[in-house]
């Protein structure tokens, strides 16, 4: 990396710290308290009847379908909606506001002064997002790791590194999806609805669709469902959508750095 570009990452890091020590904080606290009421949750037996009064379909939707066993209660209670729906937020909300919402303030004006490409500004603006969701899901990895090795859960580490992996790629998309949108001039609200809304999409193609015969095969298309749909936290990472999570990130953000190189930049 260049010495401009190496700046502009260190700059693009030092203003999201607050936000990404705030959201790893929260994300750190939410694994820990999940994992931590496991021992009383299998003492009292309560995790037995938990589903007991939901149909199967509704409780496959929200991950609870396998509940009382320690990777069950582990995938529905954090895996499942939970954490991919804030680390995606997450996502979301870091690239509209590095991207869209500075060049509306007018703050990447002196960045765009240095001699360095416009695409290279923006690219690395999202690679400091990526850097940020990086490091949250390894503090959340090692917090869930850490937990289910003190409490001697039935949870293999390998499935946790697998299913925060895939967790982790799923938001860089959704953060891929906010860059595309600023790249083409939409600006930072119109990224942060139109991200949100394929995030809260996907979700619902993956729970909903496999209710109904007619909806089923279009669970396939969610990235929910390449991410989460083969259950990594018992079967491991699944590569065929890493692949897939991996090649539709690039695509995207491939796009959105084209079409900003093409567009005049919004001063404040």
């Amino acid at each position: 990396m260049s010495s401009p570009s190496s700046e502009i990452f260190r700059r693009g890091v030092q203003i999201q710290k607050r936000t990404l020590i705030a959201w790893s904080a929260a994300l750190v606290l939410l694994a820990l308290s999940v994992v931590g009421a496991w021992p009383s949750m299998e003492e009292s037996g309560a995790l037995e009847d938990f589903s007991s009064g939901i149909s199967p379909e509704m409780a496959a939707a929200f991950g609870i379908d396998q509940i009382s066993s320690a990777s069950g209660y582990l995938k529905g209670n954090l895996y499942a909606v939970l954490l991919p729906l804030l680390l995606g937020l997450m996502a979301v909300t870091a690239t509209a506001a590095l991207t869209g919402g500075d060049e509306e303030a007018g703050r990447l004006e002196l960045l765009l002064a240095l001699p360095v490409a416009r695409r290279t500004v923006f690219l690395v603006r999202f690679l400091c997002v990526t850097f940020g969701l990086a490091l949250t899901s390894i503090l959340v990895w090692l917090s869930v790791y850490g937990s289910v090795v003190s409490f001697d859960m039935d949870v293999s580490g390998g499935g946790v590194a697998a299913v925060t992996l895939t967790v982790g790629l799923l938001a860089v998309l959704h953060a891929g999806v906010a860059y595309a949108v600023v790249g083409f001039g939409f600006g930072r609200g119109p990224a942060l609805g139109g991200a949100a809304g394929v995030l809260v999409v996907g979700y619902l193609l993956h729970a909903i669709a496999p209710m109904s015969d007619s909806l089923e095969p279009l669970a396939n298309i969610s990235p929910w469902e390449w991410a989460l749909g083969s259950d990594p936290l018992l079967n491991g990472v699944p590569w065929g959508g890493v692949a897939l999570l991996v090649v539709l990130s690039a695509a995207i953000v491939a796009a959105g750095t084209y079409a900003v190189d093409r567009r005049d930049v919004k001063n404040a």
